[in-house]
């Protein structure tokens, strides 16, 4: 069999896959077609560079080896996969500087195949990092509708006793309400604190052909409460949206605040003071709730 007809269906090639065209693989890689890129795992030349081949040739190398943690995570967004790649893997050490190997297994269930590669599901990756990243990944997730909160609380279980698992567990309960950003996550934390109620957050609300997801909506009052990151500023087509998408807001008679990082993080207790005026006025004027 020739290497073109080998290498049709993926890019990376494994000797314990392929035992009957090793003589073939050893000829490739002698005359430079594909290169060795862990042992007995061998790659395109033109390819062998990519993260995406390294990505599935640490799948043909481990066969009980798992990707996880912050390269699952890079991996379902769609990013730019950074090195090293992380595999956790029960009995194996890392034999290149790209790849970092942990002892030890996922579970089972939390295992899934995505785009050729042997993964811990989103919800697991997302806790995973939940101790160190504030659950800015678990967020990320919710929004990008890759994970539900019920899955990260499924997940939960399979962390007990390990380092960090109180954060985890924190990342996992404010999941329920439904933040897509740290920010967004901080500013349910202190409406809550403050005991109030009656909204819902990052809820489908359609005007006209537009279809909206408020950060946080105060339904029968009409009052909208909009995070406005600063990151936004730098990118002038997300300016624009979310000028259109305040507009859009106003004229359909909602209420709408916007409240910073600063904000929450110096002022809070003004914040709240402002939330409850406006949970006032729109009582007193009996606002429409812009449906």
């Amino acid at each position: 069999m020739r290497i073109d007809d080998l290498l049709d269906s993926s890019p990376v090639l494994a000797r314990r896959a392929h035992p009957q065209h090793a003589r073939t693989l050893q000829r490739a890689a002698s005359a430079g077609y594909v290169v060795p890129v862990l042992p007995g795992v061998y790659a395109r030349r033109d390819l062998a560079g990519e993260p995406e081949t390294r990505l599935v040739a640490v799948t043909a190398w481990s066969p009980h080896g798992v990707v996880h943690a912050r390269t699952a995570i890079e991996l379902f967004c769609g990013t730019r996969i950074s090195m090293p790649v992380q595999l956790r893997s029960p009995n194996r050490a890392a034999p290149v500087p790209w790849l970092e190997v942990t002892r030890g297994q996922v579970p089972p269930e939390f295992r899934r195949r995505y785009r050729g590669v042997r993964t811990a599901t989103p919800a697991y990756a997302c806790l995973e990092v939940a101790s160190t990243d504030r659950g800015e990944a678990a967020f990320e997730f919710l929004r990008r509708r890759l994970v539900r909160p019920a899955e990260l609380e499924a997940a939960l279980p399979a962390f007990e006793g390990t380092r960090g698992n109180a954060e985890r567990r924190r990342v996992a309960a404010r999941a329920i309400r439904n933040p897509w950003s740290v920010a967004e996550a901080r500013l349910q934390d202190l409406l809550t604190g403050a005991g109030i109620t009656g909204w819902v957050a990052n809820q489908p609300l359609r005007i006209g052909p537009a279809l909206l997801f408020p950060d946080v909506w105060f339904r029968e009052l009409g009052l909208v409460v909009e995070f406005d990151g600063e990151a936004s500023h730098s990118d002038h087509a997300q300016f624009e949206g979310d000028r259109w998408r305040q507009n859009l807001m106003v004229t359909a008679g909602l209420m709408v605040l916007r409240i910073t990082w600063q904000m929450l993080g110096e002022t809070p207790l003004r914040v709240i003071q402002l939330v409850q005026a406006a949970i006032a006025l729109a009582r007193s004027g009996h606002r429409s709730p812009g449906m």
